[in-house]
């Protein structure tokens, strides 16, 4: 099935929603961390490159849907000269998954968790995050929501009417 142009960022958030909810199999929690490039890493790269999105610019401690995050006992995260937002968070994200500084958390021979880290070029620490797999879920799905609520509503107010 193809995808119209100017709508991959959209079709692909959208196809890797529906994979995670209607995949009913032994490798749900590969999925899951395979899905998190199109679910955290696409918006946030498409917002720094295309979109300039809204929500991205949101104070981490005004999102009650990710206070899982920052209220983790484990939670560390500098900022460093950027803003205390989500944009910054989700780039820290970004950085420890595609430099793969993911470690799994496990507890009985089961994955129950993951740690994702980001380094300077310094090797100072710039996030330390420890989720749940529900939490790595809960803060995907949040961030393509969020992400396609604002996308629908951009592209809703761009088309153009026509009188016919």
């Amino acid at each position: 099935m193809g995808i119209e142009n100017g709508r991959y960022d959209i079709e692909l958030i959208k196809r890797t929603k529906k994979l995670i909810e209607t995949y009913d199999g032994v490798f749900n929690l590969t999925l899951l961390m395979n899905s998190v490039l199109s679910l955290i890493v696409l918006p946030q790269q498409h917002n720094s490159r295309i979109r300039k999105l809204a929500f991205m610019n949101q104070n981490l401690d005004e999102i009650p849907e990710i206070n899982f995050v920052i209220n983790s006992p484990h939670f560390q995260f500098d900022p460093r000269n950027f803003n205390y937002d989500l944009k910054n968070l989700l780039n820290r994200i970004r950085n420890g998954i595609s430099h793969q500084r993911i470690e799994a958390i496990s507890e009985d021979n089961k994955w129950k968790g993951i740690v994702i880290e980001d380094y300077d070029r310094n090797n100072n620490l710039g996030l330390h995050l420890e989720l749940t797999t529900s939490q790595v879920r809960n803060l995907a799905f949040y961030i393509a929501e969020k992400y396609l609520e604002e996308v629908g509503e951009l592209e809703a107010n761009a088309k153009p009417t026509y009188d016919f």
